[in-house]
């Protein structure tokens, strides 16, 4: 492939009037230090990574990054070698630590070793490869080991005692890789955030454990383990080790439904109104007349829909809109378009140009639209489009 295309990578730079992501870097900044004392990380030294792959899940990595690390952060996760770069090149002079939790092709090993950039070793043949492009490449990679401990996405396999032997001799034969540097091991939780589901993430400790005391009797001792994602760094404060990674929590959403740490929604999607009219009693709203005005009604349009990812499913959810005599509550009438959807006005005194709040402020606004789609606050977050621009304050 010759060539490649990032959507709206060229549109101009003009003024977030129609509609946009107002995105608080004060509360980014806020929900990072009180993650951090509620898990403890000054006291018993355990280092946080903040994880902002997926564009700061939805954020936008420059911005985000740059607050994190005025915050203390020297430590980002992100999913691929693309968004590594991004990282890097948002940290100006300072250098924090950069771990790729998923794929980098082997042929990469240069790029990854000029950027000073920690790749996740997915398996022993995954391993092989890296060694052997490195080798080739004169260079030296830093990694951290991914266990399967009940995930079944990547990782060195570790859910059975046959497995966690195997995983161990495997790991020992790849410490001989002259030009891979081991300098972690993790897994990741499948159900941490489930109240329920303790005694898995329990088995998946024990797993993980099991693997890393077996390669300490060997006479291999791995500097940096981390197991806890954010629903497992605050509900299992015990299992810190020597890292956290911290993602949807640093964002204002908590993992579990309840929580003492003080988090704020950090992203605010905002519209305005850009036309208003009335219908009469029986008119049909928008694409298959999914909508049937009851009496006499003013509805207002706004310029977002789904390509902006305001999905279709969010049709009938409630947003407000700001006026000259205060914020009203309003429903989405009829079904969402790819650039427009309507909202039902009536009996408010809305005018074009008024700012409509889709979600922020409230974290149950965001939770409430997930629920309604099926969904979970991470993807409604991620699936805001780059036609958005983010506006920082």
């Amino acid at each position: 492939m010759n060539r490649s295309y990032r959507p709206y990578a060229t549109f101009s730079d003009l003024p977030p009037e129609r509609t946009w992501a107002e995105i608080d870097l004060c509360a980014l900044r806020e929900n990072y230090r009180a993650l951090c004392a509620a898990i403890g990380c000054s006291d018993r030294k355990i280092r946080p990574i903040a994880v902002v792959k997926a564009s700061a899940y939805g954020h936008g990595t420059p911005a985000c990054v740059r607050a994190l690390m005025d915050a203390g952060c020297d430590f980002f996760a992100v999913s691929c070698m693309e968004e590594a770069i991004e990282v890097r090149r948002a940290c100006g002079g300072r250098h924090p630590d950069i771990l790729i939790l998923g794929y980098t092709a082997p042929t990469l090993a240069v790029e990854l070793a000029g950027g000073d950039i920690i790749q996740t070793l997915l398996s022993e043949r995954y391993a092989e490869d890296l060694q052997r492009e490195a080798l080739r490449a004169g260079v030296r990679v830093r990694t951290h080991v991914a266990l399967d401990t009940g995930m079944n996405r990547i990782g060195f396999p570790a859910q059975s005692g046959e497995e966690i032997e195997e995983t161990v001799r495997a790991i020992f034969r790849v410490r001989v890789c002259e030009n891979l540097q081991i300098e972690g091991l993790f897994t990741h939780f499948a159900r941490a955030d489930e109240a329920e589901s303790i005694a898995a993430t329990d088995r998946q400790v024990e797993r993980f454990c099991a693997v890393r005391e077996r390669l300490l009797r060997g006479g291999m001792q791995i500097p940096f383990c981390h197991v806890c994602n954010s629903a497992g760094a605050l509900r299992r404060p015990n299992d810190g080790m020597d890292g956290v990674r911290l993602g949807i929590a640093l964002y204002g959403v908590c993992p579990l439904e309840k929580t003492t740490v003080p988090l704020r929604p950090v992203m605010r999607l905002c519209t305005t109104v850009t036309h208003i009219h009335r219908v009469s009693d029986g008119a049909k709203i928008g694409y298959g007349g999914a909508w049937t005005a009851k009496g006499e009604r003013v509805i207002a349009t706004l310029p977002i829909g789904y390509a902006d990812g305001w999905l279709r499913a969010y049709s009938d959810a409630s947003v407000t809109v700001s006026t000259e005599t205060g914020k009203h509550t309003v429903p989405i009438v009829g079904r969402i378009c790819m650039d427009q959807c309507m909202i039902d006005v009536t009996g408010t005194d809305a005018r074009v140009g008024d700012t409509v709040t889709l979600f922020g402020g409230d974290a149950q606004a965001l939770s409430a639209l997930a629920a309604r789609a099926g969904t979970i606050e991470y993807e409604t977050l991620c699936l805001i489009s780059s036609r958005v621009p983010r506006v920082y304050v």
